[in-house]
C-alpha cells in the first residue's frame, strides 16, 4: 500500500490502487494511517511455510493496538489470517474491516467441516464489504449465512477507477480512425493463448503486456501480436490504452475459483472511454453488455474472439457508442468517489458500534 500511496503521490498511478484513503482523506471524517508492510522478510518466509501470508506486518500490527480505532484491509483474508485467528479466539478486540472480491470459502472442497469455518470467520469480521453482488450471494448461499448476519456484516460497493487522476487522460480520447491496434493487459487468470491463436490470420494488430510469470506459453506468436512483459507500471501504459480500438480481458479458471477476475482491467476500460470484449464473468459486479461498452465471449472460445474482434475493427457506429457510455459509467457510478463514500459510511458505523 505505501508504494500504490508514493506513485499516487508522484502522479504515476491513481488513488483507486490505495483503496480510499485519498478520497477519505479529503473528505476529512476519517484518519486513515498506511501500516509499513515489510520490516522483517525472514518473519514473511517462516509465515508462508505454515501458510500465513504477511506474518511480519501482522506481528507488528499487534504492538501499535493503541495507535489505531479500525483495522482496514482491502485484501481480506491474505492480509489479516493472523489476526482472525486470535480474533476468533479473542485475544484480538479491535474491529477488522474488509473488502472481498476473491471467493472466501475453502476452495472446491464440499465439506461441510470446512465450510462451517469458512462461515465462522467470515462473521469475525465486523465488517465485509463485497465488490461483486454475485459474489456477495453467492457466499451467503455456499456458507449458509443466516439473514440476519448477512444485513448486518454485509454491504455492497463498486470498486472504481480515480476519476480525478485520469480524467486529464481520457478528456479527449482519440477518434476510431487514430485507433491502431487491440490491447490486453493483466497477469490474474489470463488466458492470452485463447487470444492470440483468435489473432491468427487476423488483419489486426494486438498488444499484449504482461509480468515474466503471465508470459504466454503460445511458441510461434503471429506477426501481428507483441508480447511485452517489461511495461509494467499504469502510468506507461496509458499511451498504449489511448491508441487502442479496445482492451481485451480474456480468462481463464475453474469455477470454485470464481471472483472478480477481470475487475483491475474493467477500471482501464471505463477510465480511457473504451470498448471492453472479455471472457464472461458471472460474479462481477458490472455487466458490460447492460451497461452499453462491450461483449462477452466464452471461455476459451476463438471462434467467438473472432466475430466479436471483427466486428468491433469495422463497425465505426458501435463503437462510438460504446466509447460514450464507457465514459458516461465511469462519471456516473463506476469511480473512486463513490467507493470512497460507501467505505467511510461502513467506518464510520463500525466505530460507532464500537463506542457503544
Amino acid at each position: 500500500m505505501e508504494n500504490a500511496y508514493s506513485l499516487w503521490k508522484k502522479g504515476l498511478s491513481g488513488s483507486h490502487h490505495v483503496w480510499g484513503k485519498v478520497e477519505l482523506d479529503k473528505m476529512g471524517k476519517v484518519d486513515m494511517t498506511i501500516f509499513p508492510h515489510e520490516k522483517h522478510p525472514l518473519i514473511n518466509k517462516i509465515g508462508k511455510f505454515f501458510g500465513i501470508g504477511h506474518l511480519d506486518q501482522q506481528i507488528r500490527l499487534l504492538g501499535s493496538l493503541k495507535k489505531f480505532d479500525i483495522l482496514y484491509s482491502p485484501y481480506s483474508k491474505s492480509n489479516t489470517k493472523l489476526l482472525l485467528l486470535l480474533k476468533v479466539l479473542g485475544l484480538f478486540k479491535k474491529p477488522i474491516v474488509v473488502t472481498i472480491h476473491q471467493p472466501f470459502w475453502q476452495g472446491k472442497n464440499e465439506n461441510p467441516l470446512y465450510r462451517s469455518l469458512s462461515r465462522f470467520y467470515i462473521l469475525n469480521y465486523d465488517a465485509c464489504i463485497f465488490l461483486s453482488e454475485p459474489l456477495m450471494k453467492k457466499t451467503i448461499s455456499l456458507l449458509n449465512i443466516s439473514e440476519k448476519d448477512a444485513k448486518k456484516k454485509f454491504s455492497l460497493a463498486q470498486w472504481g477507477p480515480d476519476i480525478t487522476y485520469l480524467d486529464k487522460f481520457s478528456r479527449n480520447p482519440l477518434p476510431f480512425e487514430s485507433c491502431e491496434y487491440f490491447i490486453s493487459a493483466g497477469h490474474t487468470d489470463r488466458d492470452f493463448e485463447t487470444l492470440i491463436e483468435a489473432f491468427r490470420g487476423l488483419d489486426y494488430k494486438l498488444w499484449i503486456f504482461c509480468t515474466p510469470k503471465s508470459i504466454p506459453k503460445t511458441l510461434d506468436i503471429p506477426p501481428n501480436v507483441t508480447v511485452n512483459w517489461e511495461v509494467t507500471r499504469s502510468y506507461d501504459l496509458i499511451p498504449f490504452y489511448q491508441k487502442s480500438i479496445a482492451i481485451l480481458i480474456p480468462l481463464k479458471y475453474p469455477e470454485h475459483k470464481e471472483g472478480c477476475q477481470g475487475m483491475t482491467s474493467l477500471q482501464d476500460v471505463v477510465s480511457f472511454s473504451k470498448p471492453v470484449i472479455m471472457t464472461r464473468n458471472p460474479c462481477l459486479n458490472l455487466d458490460i453488455e447492460k451497461e452499453g461498452i462491450g461483449k462477452y465471449v466464452g471461455m476459451y472460445d476463438v471462434q467467438d474472439w473472432k466475430n466479436q474482434l471483427t466486428i468491433f475493427a469495422s463497425k465505426k457506429s458501435c463503437w462510438v457508442k460504446m466509447s460514450e457510455n464507457s465514459r458516461q459509467l465511469f462519471e456516473t457510478k463506476f469511480n473512486s468517489e463513490i467507493f470512497a463514500a460507501h467505505l467511510e459510511k461502513v467506518l464510520l458505523a463500525t466505530y460507532k458500534k464500537k463506542s457503544v
